[in-house]
């Protein structure tokens, strides 16, 4: 345009409307490549995506695959497996490494008798079977009750001492194992204390005693029925008497 000359004001007014048509035209041509591009890229990726999609594989065909490939991969570490378990184990070697793994928490040196039959005379009621109990009991839980349970248990027990009646009592039968499970190990160790204490015929224990403390809170009770569980001899617990003994010495070397 620099190189263009006007002879006067009226040539250059007839030319500017030229060249502002020229511009309109450029720009609609541009705007409608721009849309055919982005049209023609959009249908492409339509295309590609519908063929790719085409082209998936059936699923019993992928399961099938995946199945060939998994113990494809796997069989040769299948077959491996138990290829070592006939070898020929040294004892010294597998006692060793049972020593390492054990020498923090017990001993591997044998007791002698009179040392094992010590231990178990003093811990023999460790060791005693399974007991049944049937008893009643009230229970005033530490949920509703705090810190004065023990307080109503025993204000509870001196009315039932009076004459009485107890009311809202509930039954419960089940075994020492079980009791201890639900009511805690010191609740069932009393329970059996008091099952087996001897009764004097002058004085004979009252049904209802206690307050006796559980992890549900504190209770007063009645034995129904016991079946004590019988404590075993020695040599039917032997193997079980040594370990606990072991355990218990494990500090001596």
């Amino acid at each position: 345009m620099s190189g263009l000359k006007f002879s006067d004001a009226k040539t250059m007014t007839t030319q500017r409307p030229t060249a502002i048509i020229l511009l309109l035209i450029t720009l609609a041509i541009a705007v409608a490549l721009s849309l055919y591009w982005y049209r023609e890229n959009q249908y492409s990726d339509q295309r590609d995506w519908d063929a790719n999609r085409q082209h998936l594989p059936d699923i019993a065909v992928l399961q099938q695959r995946i199945q060939n490939n998994l113990f494809s991969d796997n069989s040769s570490a299948i077959d491996s497996v138990g290829t070592d378990t006939d070898q020929i184990i040294d004892p010294q070697a597998m006692e060793a490494k049972l020593a390492g793994l054990t020498k923090n928490v017990t001993t591997l040196r044998q007791p002698s008798e009179q040392e094992l039959l010590d231990y178990y005379r003093e811990h023999q009621a460790e060791y005693r079977e399974f007991s049944l109990f049937s008893f009643r009991h009230l229970l005033f839980s530490s949920a509703k009750y705090g810190g004065s349970a023990y307080q109503q248990a025993e204000q509870r027990l001196q009315q039932l001492e009076n004459g009485i009646e107890p009311t809202n009592t509930e039954a419960y039968q089940a075994t020492s194992d079980q009791i201890e499970a639900t009511f805690g190990r010191s609740f069932a160790e009393k329970l059996l204390l008091l099952a087996t204490q001897p009764l004097s015929q002058s004085t004979p224990q009252p049904c209802w005693t206690g307050p006796i403390a559980s992890r549900l809170g504190v209770h007063i009770l009645c034995i129904d029925n016991a079946v004590i569980g019988e404590i075993p001899s020695l040599d039917e617990v032997r193997s079980q008497v040594v370990n606990d003994w072991r355990f218990a010495n494990a500090g001596e070397g």
